[in-house]
């Protein structure tokens, strides 16, 4: 079959690949009918563990120390520094947070000298100061994670012992944390909104390491309402965010503040713990299996029996928020990432489960009105002043991870035009000028060339470390249906950065992925004038299609301050609503 065939020829192609690879995702489910992710093993959450239990308790843990030492030591790379998955290029974060965690341990000592080898060359030297300069100089005015990293390092002992070790650290101001949320987004704190716990535990072991004057006197005061702030955060699990980096900044900044005994501290212990892989290693959050299922089912939706659609409604409706989050004092009718304790609600999690559950509802799943009006006024109330959706909590700052962005603002259209007309009247008028507010923000986030910038998502390839060509294909693909002078230079954005070989990567056309080809498949499949482009990219997917190419691991994932992950149903997910999408494209006659 030539590049240049109609998509309409490979009908039959495509239907025999889509069953195929629908077959494989179904086998996928657990028992409880849901999908359950398999985030990549992080150097970043291994170091920072291993830290924080070295300074917990180093003879109870030895045993997993050391397997997360020599887990380390197997993955560092061959320039002697770490990525954030042992799939990424080096980087000074986790290079860092490894060095920390080995720089102590004899049986690593060739490991750590190598990785002091390229920080030297990255920062100048290892010392103190260049660190500290390297540090605040990656990220700047967010100390969301540059201080918790600087705060590890002073307390594992690589900036030395005392008072001294602690110099040069910005302060974080733990007694901020016992004010209302809604005063920390007006009061230009430099971290996040959901970084309160280290907010709180790096702030006292800041102050503690600071003994004595009259500012500490002062402070001191606030560490018991602060400590119980912090106690209120913790979810059930121990895990802050269900993510052991933060986890254990928070646990280690607690026993250098003399507070190791404190029952945040033996919950976030226990945490490790439990979390800690066979092989030593940490993940950098427990897993991603509410996104996943609801991302999975969606693709699924038309070859799901009634009675597992029901099913699988049936546990989305549960994952369901149903009160004030206790660490983001989220409104109800959210959903997080993972039905774990510790998720928080966001705004893409939200949108992908109302998408789910409306596909549902289109294919005979039946109606499920009262999750679904919670779960539109949940994303109304998120909206920004600007228009835009941002991920966690609405107005709290101009830091990255509580703004809106591109791709979670289409998102969120996409959910709340799948339910506008079935909603109460007045939500559905409050829904419809919400619609139009999205839209305002997307055309001017919009770039010259047509493309968007995703936040959660990126490309390791790329100069500047962006994707726009995945973010480009998620707003088209939720902005399906609509013709507008936004989503024609959306389309050709993708149609001019489609690489040689059909495939998608960074916006020069090269380093293509799976990944970012059936996603630009899926969006361009809805739109007009698209066949050779289609038919191009299904020729680069064929080896994959036709497992002569096993799926590749790629990271292209986003968490919190820009730490990469991979995810092992990312591919096999993606790649079954491309050929869903692509599918239905070749069976129609009028695009």
């Amino acid at each position: 079959m030539t590049h240049s065939a109609s998509i309409h020829e490979l009908r039959d192609e495509l239907r025999d690949y889509r069953q195929h690879w629908q077959e494989k995702l179904l086998v996928r489910r657990g028992d409880d009918g849901a999908w359950h992710s398999v985030l990549s093993s992080s150097a970043v959450s291994t170091a920072t563990a291993v830290v924080a239990l070295c300074r917990k308790a180093p003879e109870r843990h030895g045993a997993l120390i050391g397997r997360a030492r020599a887990w380390l030591a197997q993955t560092q790379l061959g320039d002697g520094g770490w990525g954030d998955s042992p799939e990424s290029p080096a980087n000074v974060t986790a290079t860092l947070l490894a060095y920390a965690a080995l720089h102590n341990a004899p049986a690593q000592a060739d490991a750590a000298q190598r990785a002091a080898q390229w920080l030297t060359a990255q920062l100048g030297g290892v010392t103190p100061a260049a660190i500290r300069a390297g540090i605040l100089a990656k990220y700047g005015r967010d100390r969301t994670f540059s201080v918790p990293i600087l705060a590890l390092c002073a307390a594992s002992g690589l900036f030395g012992s005392g008072r001294a070790a602690w110099s040069g650290i910005p302060r974080l101001p733990f007694e901020l944390a016992v004010l209302p949320q809604r005063l920390l987004s007006v009061m230009n704190v430099q971290v996040v909104s959901y970084a309160i716990p280290a907010l709180i535990a790096v702030g006292l072991a800041q102050h503690e390491a600071c003994h004595g004057g009259l500012t500490w006197q002062l402070r001191r005061p606030s560490i018991a309402p602060a400590l119980r702030v912090l106690a209120a955060k913790q979810p059930a699990s121990g895990g802050f965010l269900e993510a052991a980096p933060l986890t254990a900044f928070c646990l280690l900044c607690l026993c250098a503040a003399g507070r190791g005994g404190h029952p945040v501290a033996a919950a976030a212990e226990n945490f490790l713990e439990r979390t800690c892989r066979d092989d030593g290693s940490w993940p950098i959050d427990s897993n991603l299996d509410q996104w996943v299922t609801a991302l999975a089912g969606r693709a699924l939706a038309g070859v799901l029996p009634e009675a597992e659609r029901q099913a699988l409604a049936e546990l989305i409706r549960q994952r369901q928020f149903a009160d004030v989050h206790p660490f983001t004092a989220a409104r109800p009718g959210g959903w997080g990432w993972t039905p774990l304790s510790g998720a928080v609600p966001d705004a893409d999690d939200s949108a992908a489960a109302l998408i789910a559950l409306h596909d549902f509802v289109a294919a005979g799943g039946g109606p499920l009105a009262p999750v679904v009006v919670r779960g539109c006024e949940w994303l109304l109330a998120l909206q920004n002043r600007d228009g835009g959706i941002p991920t966690f909590c609405r107005g709290w700052g101009k830091l990255p991870f509580d703004r809106s962005c591109p791709d979670l603002s289409a998102h969120a259209y996409r959910a709340l035009s799948c339910w506008q007309d079935a909603l109460p009247v007045a939500l559905r008028r409050r829904v419809a000028r919400s619609r139009g507010r999205l839209l305002t923000y997307l055309s001017a986030q919009q770039g010259a060339d047509g493309s968007f910038v995703p936040l959660w998502f990126g490309d390791q390839q790329a100069d500047d470390l962006l994707a726009p060509v995945y973010g480009t294909a998620v707003v088209l693909e939720h902005l399906v249906g609509m013709d507008s002078a936004m989503t024609t230079r959306a389309r050709d954005y993708l149609l001019q950065t489609q690489g040689a070989d059909g495939g998608w990567g960074t916006a020069q056309g090269t380093h293509t992925k799976l990944i970012f080809t059936a996603r630009a498949l899926a969006a361009l499949a809805g739109s007009p004038g698209c066949d050779e482009a289609l038919c191009r990219g299904v020729a680069y997917l064929r080896p994959y299609l036709q497992e002569r190419q096993p799926l590749p691991v790629e990271p292209v994932g986003l968490y919190f301050s820009q730490l990469w992950y991979s995810e092992e149903l990312y591919p096999l997910v993606f790649l079954v609503r491309a050929l869903e999408q692509l599918h239905a494209r070749a069976c129609r006659r009028d695009l």
